[in-house]
């Protein structure tokens, strides 16, 4: 048998062809691609990406960890994107008559025989690129995710989630400001001379980008020196290194980029907590930036050159691995991979669990499933009707541009992704991060549903089955305030006042005007990571 698969594995395309051919009118296949909020299409239209090693450096002074990544296209969901999946008919044999002839019994006893070959090559065929990152290809290894929670042993106030929350707002920002030096220097103080000028020079020069759109985020190294003051004038540095897959968009054109972007800041800075302003003001003494298109950045209220990671985060270097022009494409199949794959779950789950319900008792796996049903059920109905409008108060604020995102493509393109009967069919916990500001757990949830295209206003069938259910399944990760304890919300209301949830696009409820987008007031849905491509 081990032969077997390897002869398969190996097999060129033309021996599946030929044997298609002869069976043509015996066996059907069809493969149907679809898309879904966190999974379906492909992020740049199909496909995958594989970054290789990390460019991680490392010496007797550091605690550096590293890690090589292989992934697919992705989401602001740390991997993963929008992927197609694949249901499949079977074969249907038909009876013949042999008319007494034992010749032509026999051929066709032949004929059955390779059917049977034929449908069991493509179906191990497709077995074998279902848990790939790539259409074809060896299986996918899943590297663990770096963490980053070993900085707060210099940094107590450290929070990954926020960490993350910013890396996002700022690549987003500095995408959108690199057409000229002057918009660049808006985010001078966190982004250094070097990288404001590489992203300058950057195709195509000089153009605005309006839709800048996190596919995928992934922390790939982070360096830690042992003795955070140094030896030198200056403190030694803190380093992590973050890769992105994103869309750019500009008047028509997207551009499809992976890049990587390495963060730095001196060991002995320690960091604030999180706030609700998301600009980008002097990170010495908070004040707002005055920008300046060239020479070291000083703040006109403190008088700090604040360019320098001193104070905060910078951006000390971006290595451009691939740029593409590649519009989102909504109408091809790309399959579903990873449903099969067994479920990476942290072996310190447990232990962070118990201690979260000592610290909550309200929060029992019945309410957090809960939330996750009413969060997953609003999402697929939003998704359905092309307007979020309906889950702006259950997801954080980077998903949620992430998700407009798609929506968006498919208006352009007169389409509506329809979800009929979409369940959660399984859900298991998996990972529980603790921070002082957040608390984060991350379950696979395991789903199924009828899933179409249709083209608008006509409601012609694109693609997808109407009656066929597709499975699937994807780690969702929710976040809640650190400090919020009490009642799981299980109906769309504001966790603050109680009105019905409705939320402004800057994430404030309506009516009392509370900020609800970053889990303050209960546990909202920050990513949405493929199975092919989670790493824990």
């Amino acid at each position: 048998m081990n032969r077997l698969l390897h002869l398969l594995r190996f097999c060129g395309r033309a021996p599946v062809r030929t044997l298609a051919v002869i069976a043509l009118g015996l066996v059907v296949v069809a493969g149907l691609a679809v898309a879904r909020p966190g999974g379906g299409q492909s992020f740049r239209g199909g496909g995958g990406f594989s970054s290789g090693g990390s460019r991680g450096t490392s010496s007797s002074s550091y605690r550096s960890s590293s890690s090589s990544s292989s992934s697919g296209g992705g989401g602001y969901t740390s991997s993963g994107g929008y992927r197609g999946g694949y249901t499949t008919g079977g074969y249907t044999s038909t009876s013949y008559d042999s008319g007494g002839g034992g010749g032509l019994g026999f051929l066709i006893f032949l004929v059955v025989v390779v059917v049977i070959i034929a449908w069991a090559v493509m179906a191990v065929r497709r077995n074998l690129r279902r848990n790939s990152d790539w259409e074809a290809g060896p299986k996918a290894e899943l590297n663990p995710e770096i963490e980053l929670g070993d900085l707060r042993d210099i940094d107590p106030g450290f929070s990954q989630v926020a960490f993350e929350d910013f890396v996002y707002r700022l690549f987003a920002a500095a995408q959108r400001a690199r057409h000229s030096a002057d918009a660049l220097a808006g985010v001078a103080p966190y982004v250094s001379e070097a990288a404001r000028a590489a992203l300058a020079i950057r195709q195509p020069t000089g153009v605005a980008f309006e839709q800048v759109i996190v596919g995928a985020m992934r922390t790939f190294r982070i360096d830690i020196p042992a003795d955070p003051l140094g030896a030198g004038a200056r403190p030694n540095r803190v380093r992590i290194g973050v890769e992105f897959e994103a869309n750019l968009e500009s008047a028509g054109h997207t551009y499809y980029t992976v890049e990587r972007w390495t963060f730095g800041r001196d060991a002995t800075v320690h960091s604030k907590a999180p706030g609700r302003d998301r600009t980008f003001a002097c990170p010495n003494c908070g004040a707002p930036w005055e920008a300046k298109h060239s020479g070291h950045q000083r703040c006109t209220s403190c008088g700090e050159v604040v360019d320098n990671g001193r104070f905060d985060w910078l951006v000390e270097d971006i290595e451009l691995a691939s740029s593409t022009e590649y519009p989102p494409t909504l109408t091809t199949a790309v399959e579903e991979r990873g449903t099969d794959l067994p479920t990476i779950r942290d072996d310190a789950f447990d232990a962070m669990w118990q201690q979260l319900r000592a610290d909550d008792p309200a929060v029992t796996d019945a309410a957090i499933q809960a939330r996750l049903e009413l969060i997953y059920t609003t999402l697929n109905t939003a998704w359905t009707q092309n307007d979020l409008r309906t889950i702006r108060g259950m997801v954080s604020d980077g998903l949620f541009d992430y998700l407009q995102y798609w929506v968006d493509a498919y208006r352009k393109q007169g389409l509506r992704n329809v979800l009929v009967d979409f369940r959660i069919t399984s859900a298991e916990p998996v990972k529980l991060t603790r921070d002082p500001y957040f608390d984060a757990i991350t379950i696979r949830v395991f789903g199924a549903g009828k899933d179409f295209v249709v083209r608008e206003p006509s409601g012609e069938h694109v693609h997808g089955s109407r009656t066929r259910d597709r499975a699937y399944s994807e780690y969702w990760t929710l976040i809640r305030s650190a400090n919020r304890k009490g009642q799981v919300m299980t109906t769309p209301a504001c966790g603050n006042c109680g009105a019905p949830l409705q939320i402004t696009q800057n994430g404030e409820c309506e009516f009392c005007g509370a900020h609800v987008t970053a889990g303050e007031f209960d546990w909202v849905l920050s990513k949405i990571e493929q199975d092919d491509t989670y790493r824990g």
